[in-house]
């Protein structure tokens, strides 16, 4: 008795601890592309620069404990629909960014700018792991991030997270390493 008693409290005990996630559909951008989020979605726009050119970045993201999600998108200039190489530049730009912003070295040129990506770095409050994925589409800048501490990454269902994305087209997201669906 006292063993079934010792579970239902440590059961109790770690369901007391773990993040809620009450995932929400959001759509980003003007291309179709849709993900959710695992709370009510804070909105942030920001202007960025990137050759000479302002990008207005609007970012939907949503804390479940300490992981956060977000999705971004930036409407792109009229002229790089047809610049396929300035398109690559931005996209290569932004994942190198994630990088940089929390210390660690972006990765070589021949990195595949389609793949989900991952990588640690550090963080305020200590190491976190961060989980990407960039798309730059003739129209927009899109992009599906997650920032989390190792402890909050194991408990976290990153799976529907990922699952859930859908880039202009329809298109989901591939695992790291694997080939687009």
């Amino acid at each position: 008795m006292f063993r079934i008693l010792a579970i239902v409290c440590c059961a109790a005990w770690l369901a007391a601890c773990s993040p809620t996630f009450d995932w929400r559909p959001v759509a980003f951008g003007q291309g179709g592309a849709t993900g959710v989020l695992p709370d009510t979605p804070q909105t942030q726009a920001r202007p960025v620069t990137f050759e000479n050119q302002t990008l207005n970045l609007t970012m939907r993201s949503a804390r479940a404990g300490g992981v956060l999600f977000a999705l971004g998108a930036a409407d792109l200039p009229p002229g790089w629909a047809d610049d396929a190489a300035v398109r690559r530049r931005l996209a290569r730009w932004a994942i190198d960014a994630l990088y940089r912003n929390v210390g660690a070295e972006p990765p070589g040129p021949d990195a595949d700018l389609e793949q989900r990506f991952s990588f640690e770095g550090r963080g305020p409050q200590g190491p976190v792991q961060v989980e990407a994925q960039i798309r730059v589409t003739a129209t927009e800048w899109l992009e599906a991030v997650v920032i989390s501490g190792s402890d909050d990454r194991a408990r976290a269902p990153l799976g529907d997270f990922w699952l859930s994305l859908r880039w202009p087209g329809g298109v989901g997201t591939a695992v790291p390493g694997s080939s687009p669906p």
